[in-house]
């Protein structure tokens, strides 16, 4: 619990699928899935750690929409961290798009730095290059790590642009 007082339907819920993602068992990832759209913050960032470790592919598109969508920014931070478990496409543009996006903490920029390492492509450098310019270390940090991994031949200029800041 997190200070508040909750539903204790919605307890019960995320209780259900702690327990399901325990099992690991059959109907998980339609329980999981059903559970993206609850009202609760709470199990909905459940629902996102049990897509990300279902490894299933059919989870992508609804951590994308968690991501993208919901209004509670623990659960995107949920939803990115379980996107680490898969790599395609559709994740390197989330994850541009999350790169420049306004949120209240460093979580989403941090755990989009990190990830663009995956996805070799000029806009994934140039978000990266603009992480670099974080008002916030661990973002910039990870934002060049990120970079160092993409293109090593360039180490020394993304650590040149990080010391300039």
């Amino acid at each position: 619990m997190k200070g508040t007082s909750r539903d204790p339907a919605a307890i019960l819920r995320e209780d259900r699928l702690d327990k399901a993602i325990e099992e690991a068992g059959p109907g998980l990832f339609d329980l999981l899935s059903d559970s993206v759209g609850d009202p609760d913050a709470e199990v909905r960032e459940t629902a996102a750690y049990g897509l990300g470790e279902l490894r299933d592919p059919r989870a992508v598109p609804l951590l994308i929409g968690l991501v993208e969508q919901d209004p509670a920014e623990s659960v995107t931070v949920h939803a990115l961290k379980a996107l680490e478990s898969y790599r395609d496409p559709r994740i390197r543009e989330t994850l541009l798009r999350e790169a420049d996006r306004a949120r209240h903490t460093r979580s989403p920029r941090w755990y989009a730095a990190k990830q663009l390492r995956w996805y070799d492509s000029e806009g994934s450098v140039n978000a990266l290059i603009r992480l670099l310019a974080s008002e916030d270390a661990l973002v910039r940090q990870a934002a060049e790590e990120s970079l160092s991994i993409l293109r090593p031949a360039e180490r020394a200029r993304w650590q040149r642009l990080l010391e300039q800041d």
